[in-house]
Order: C-alpha cells, then structure tokens, then sequence
C-alpha cells in the first residue's frame, strides 16, 4: 500500500473517543449528538485552566488554578474529576429545568464532594500533578469493567454517587425518626386517654359500692327534701 493512503491516527483520538463514550454511557443522554458538541466544548474550556470560587465559613475564597497550556486533562485525575463535574452539571441543566430540590441536591453533592478532596486530596491526583501511563491504563480498565457487554449498564460508584446514596439514607434516617418520634407522641396521648378513663371508671364503681355516687346523692336529696315538704 503507498504511504500516501495510509491514514495515521493522531495519538489523542483513542483517549478522547474513550472518555466521551464513558460520558455518553454514564449520563444516557437522549440526544447523542447534543451531548457530545456539550462534551468537546467544556473539553476545550477545560484545557485553558479555569477560575474557580468557593465559599469557606462564610467568606469567598478566589482560587485560580493554573495550568499549561494544552494540557491532557484526560491524563489528570484531579482536572479530568472537574470537567467531568462541570460536564454532568451542564448535561442536567440542558437534559431538563432544574428544580429548587435539584439545586440543593447539587449544592449539598458539591460541598460532599469540596470535603472528600479536602480530607483526601491524594485520592483526587491534588497531591502530585505526575500520573504514571499504567495508572492511567488501570483507569480505563476500572471503568470499562463498570460497563455490561449487553446492556452496556453503569455500576454507580464514583464519589458523587456514594456522597447522594449517603445524603438519602440520612434523609430517609430523618423523616423515619420523625415518623417513629410522633407515633409515640400519638400513643402517649391515647393510652393517658385510656389511662384517665379506666380511673374515672374505678372511681365511679368505688363511689357505687360505697353508696356515694353523685347520681345517687342527687336522689337523696330530692327525696329527703320531698319527705320535708
């Protein structure tokens, strides 16, 4: 075959054919098309480094994080881990409007997720910026096993997806102690009903059996003041 019609494969396609089929696999977008003009334009965003703020006990903190230019977000643990959070929450937006629930749900995931990068910052590539290829090759091979070959189905464990899970069960964990917490206040209040009936009851047969009900003291003295008459 001559030379002239061969055609070389630029060394960066595979990687990033790679990362926007686990994307597209891993949000189920309903345009595919769509999802990857969204994909390559936060890429290209993310390559030129970004401006990032947050907020510390109450105070805005400015963070500028600097980086080369071009650089291989894609072999970057800790730069691939923000553009694919800022990907998802650009994929949300567009997929359908946000709600004030899914607003705090996002909130609530991001300060999760701000806290597991502060806690364990060498879990997110935050503690060196030098990622061996093996490493990036025992990535790949995680996320590829995360995929059925059938059904081609995402196993949810990434940080965000164990920080939600944990965010319910404590919800749910809420709601059932509040639950718990005003039947018991429900079954007080009946059983002191119960309680003060049954008194009123023993009260009532003891005042019978001594001859000092009030019913029959009433009659008494209708009949002592009939008698007088």
């Amino acid at each position: 075959m001559d030379i002239k019609n061969k055609c070389f494969v630029p060394h960066d396609l595979r990687p990033i054919l790679e990362a926007l089929a686990r994307e597209v696999l891993r949000s189920q977008p309903s345009d595919v098309a769509e999802f990857g003009h969204m994909f390559f334009d936060e890429y290209l965003k993310h390559r030129k480094g970004k401006l990032y703020a947050s907020f510390y006990k109450m105070k805005l903190i400015i963070k500028m994080i600097i980086f080369p230019e071009n650089r291989n977000i894609l072999k970057d643990p800790a730069a691939y881990e923000v553009f694919r959070a800022d990907l998802q929450k650009k994929f949300a937006e567009v997929e359908r409007p946000s709600s004030p629930m899914d607003s705090a749900a996002t909130k609530i995931q991001a300060a999760f997720k701000g806290h597991l990068v502060r806690a364990h910052p060498e879990k997110y590539g935050m503690a060196t910026r030098t990622t061996s290829s093996e490493k990036l090759d025992s990535d790949n091979k995680k996320d590829q096993k995360r995929h059925s070959v059938g059904g081609y189905t995402i196993e949810m464990d990434t940080p965000e997806d164990r920080a939600a899970t944990k965010i319910q069960s404590e919800i749910r964990g809420f709601l059932t102690r509040k639950h718990v917490d005003k039947m018991k206040k429900e079954d007080t209040e009946a059983a002191t009903k119960i309680q003060a009936h049954i008194r009123g009851f023993l009260t009532r047969k003891h005042l019978d059996q001594e001859g000092l009900s009030p019913s029959r003291s009433r009659s008494s003295l209708q009949s002592d003041h009939s008698d007088v008459n």
